[in-house]
């Protein structure tokens, strides 16, 4: 059984072998800004060059799907840098792009003004609001 899911991803291997493949857009060595997964920003460089799925034997090349693998300087490591896999080139910057920090995040630094709910304090215990929502419930609505 296994050899014949063998013979056969290698069946389609060859098969997708013939399909044209993309242009990497950016070239081996190359310095580049990325946006990694969790949605932090880097700098490093391209430290190799492959498609989506070619190191899997269970799942097909996608040859219109370039990939990066990227080395980022790191002291945390002994290597000396963290390597990021499976960039694509959606994930990665034009040099030309700049930078935008979110709306939000600058607004929250500045109490309050990020959020238009505003928070009112009160001298009910939970009994008494309790108490109000059967009374409204049973049909004795205050206006």
């Amino acid at each position: 059984m296994i050899e014949a899911l063998l013979k056969h991803s290698k069946k389609l291997k060859i098969k997708n072998k013939d399909m044209k493949k993309a242009k990497h857009k950016y070239k081996l060595g190359e310095t580049v800004k990325f946006k990694f997964f969790d949605g932090s920003i880097h700098i490093g460089q391209i430290a190799s060059l492959n498609y989506m799925g070619e190191d899997w034997d269970h799942t097909e090349t996608n040859y219109s799907i370039p990939q990066y693998t990227i080395h980022v300087p790191s002291d945390k490591y002994s290597r000396g840098y963290m390597i990021y896999s499976s960039m694509t080139n959606n994930r990665i910057f034009d040099k030309d792009t700049k930078l935008v920090k979110p709306r939000l995040v600058e607004n929250y630094k500045k109490e309050g003004s990020w959020c238009s709910a505003k928070i009112v304090e009160s001298n009910t215990t939970l009994d008494d609001e309790i108490a109000k929502q059967k009374e409204f419930i049973s049909g004795k609505v205050n206006k």
